[in-house]
């Protein structure tokens, strides 16, 4: 299988046409020779200089990623900057790059029904917040309901203890949480799509100030970190993938290394 085989499985099973207009997602660094067979595959969040290291102790022929290591245009490749860096070790070391990102939110086990999942919310009740028109079962954001509902206060407890960090919240319009939209990474522009399906909450990440003020007292609107919400990715990525007959032939490596800059104190 060559990085281009790859890269049109991949397609397949995660529509171009799914993903955000204008996001940089497909193939990004090729593999030498482009005809040449690729026999390993590492699936990282991200690409980092560990995540680079990594690669290159595997022996990785490609990495698929989740966040776009190109996403504006390079004007030279250099070690002037990170990303410019990071392109000039990979093509070095032969490493091609293959980006899977909103085409992974917008999947039915993608990364909004991971976390979907993590939470708790029922299989049975998942569905699209915004459906794609083309696929079905496709779209973007996730809307399901608890089990059992919970406290406002006790399910913010519930959501820290999840995500694995503080979290940032505002109340509602009820003091009991029972549906929820989801939206993984930077999806506060969609607040007002999870209003309109009239949930108890909507969860997603980078939410500013004002947009609480703008929740407050009609949805309770909870930011648990943008990393935080996608650190199921790279296990639901593998999986889906390692179940494809199409690439059982690869050999397909979960990324250990942790990525986010940010820290707590």
């Amino acid at each position: 299988m060559t990085i281009s085989d790859l890269n049109e499985r991949l397609n397949e099973l995660f529509p171009p046409e799914t993903a955000w207009s204008g996001d940089a997602i497909g193939l990004q660094i090729d593999h030498h020779p482009h005809n040449g067979d690729i026999q390993s595959l590492l699936i990282a969040y991200e690409i980092n200089e560990e995540v680079l290291s990594e690669a290159v102790f595997r022996q990785v022929d490609c990495i698929c990623v989740f966040h776009p290591l190109i996403f504006s245009p390079l004007r030279t490749i250099t070690r002037q900057d990170r990303v410019s860096s990071l392109v000039y070790d990979l093509i070095r070391h032969n490493i091609g790059v293959i980006v899977i990102h909103t085409n992974f939110d917008t999947h039915p086990h993608g990364t909004n029904a991971l976390a979907a999942r993590s939470i708790g919310l029922d299989d049975t009740s998942l569905q699209p917040l915004i459906p794609d028109q083309m696929h079905p079962h496709f779209g973007m954001g996730i809307i399901g309901s608890l089990k059992e509902s919970m406290n406002t206060q006790k399910f913010a407890e519930y959501c820290a203890h999840v995500f694995g960090a503080p979290i940032r919240f505002t109340k509602g319009k009820t003091d009991t949480i029972q549906t929820i939209a989801m939206v993984c990474g930077s999806g506060s522009q969609y607040m007002q799509a999870a209003i309109d399906a009239n949930v108890d909450c909507f969860i997603t990440a980078d939410v500013k100030y004002h947009q609480f003020h703008a929740a407050k007292g009609t949805i309770m609107l909870i930011d648990p970190g943008h990393a935080e919400m996608e650190q199921f990715v790279v296990e639901g990525m593998s999986t889906l993938l390692k179940q494809d007959e199409q690439l059982k032939q690869l050999n397909i490596i979960n990324s250990e290394v942790k990525t986010s800059p940010i820290h707590y104190a």
